[in-house]
């Protein structure tokens, strides 16, 4: 994961989120929000927990979800600090990608209880939850041999290039350098952004960051790719994506045969 000029330690105030239209894929009845939760605690996907308005999180597993007594309980974190931050926080969202369905919903202030004699956080169920069933564009994932690069010219302290995980009409996914990198908060826009797309041409880009996903590597490493959208995409620059897309498909089906 290429990292061309140091993440600065200070990152920048994020700008407010686009405005996606999130209301045909939100849970509001709690039987369909109760069964959904359920689903997750069953599956046991890694689950992110961002509290302190953004600037810490936790990484969990949901273990228990009472419908009965309206109470989601979640594994306790590694890092006693982030535990103690999520404790103090009022505000936490949730976020996970169990089978690549995105799921995030917000809660409230969290506590500490016992699950099977050991140390949980527990918080009252949310009363919506954020259920993606699709994606919204076919999405392609770039040479790992050869990433993509996408250089983000107005990040805070100096531009910076980091590597494309995939590629689609609606955005990119990028990898960050580490897990905790400052500067890719949630609903944070860079508008100078530069990807040059072998054989095809260079994408002139703005992005908005709009979700996180923490994944764990071969080597037992965390690594973490952020979702960014493509802020009002031109005509031409979807072209050129396509035009890509279609190029990829040829190569990996000339390999393929």
């Amino acid at each position: 994961m290429p990292l061309k000029a140091s993440i600065v330690n200070e990152a920048s105030r994020p700008a407010a989120p686009g405005s996606l239209d999130l209301s045909r894929y939100t849970l509001n009845a709690p039987v369909e929000i109760a069964h959904h939760l359920k689903t997750i605690a069953q599956a046991g996907p890694m689950v992110t927990v961002f509290s302190n308005r953004g600037r810490t999180f936790i990484l969990t597993r949901l273990l228990e979800v009472d419908a009965k007594a309206g109470v989601l309980v979640f594994d306790w974190g590694s890092n006693p600090e982030t535990n103690r931050q999520l404790l103090e926080s009022e505000r936490n969202v949730f976020v996970c990608s169990p089978e690549g369905v995105k799921t995030q919903f917000v809660t409230g202030a969290a506590r500490e209880v016992r699950h099977e004699e050991r140390q949980a956080f527990a918080v009252d169920l949310p009363e919506q939850v954020v259920k993606l069933q699709r994606r919204e564009y076919f999405r392609i994932q770039t040479p790992v041999a050869h990433p993509l690069v996408c250089r983000i010219e107005d990040f805070p302290g100096g531009a910076v290039e980091l590597a494309l995980y995939d590629i689609s009409l609606g955005g990119v996914a990028l990898w960050l350098p580490t897990a905790d990198a400052p500067g890719f908060e949630l609903g944070q826009r860079y508008a100078r952004c530069q990807i040059a797309l072998p054989g095809v041409g260079v994408l002139d880009v703005a992005l908005e960051v709009r979700h996180h996903l923490t994944v764990q590597q071969r080597n037992g490493n965390e690594a973490k790719r952020v979702g960014c959208y493509f802020l009002d995409p031109r005509p031409a620059m979807e072209t050129l994506v396509q035009r890509y897309v279609a190029q990829l498909e040829r190569e990996r089906r000339a390999l393929s045969r």
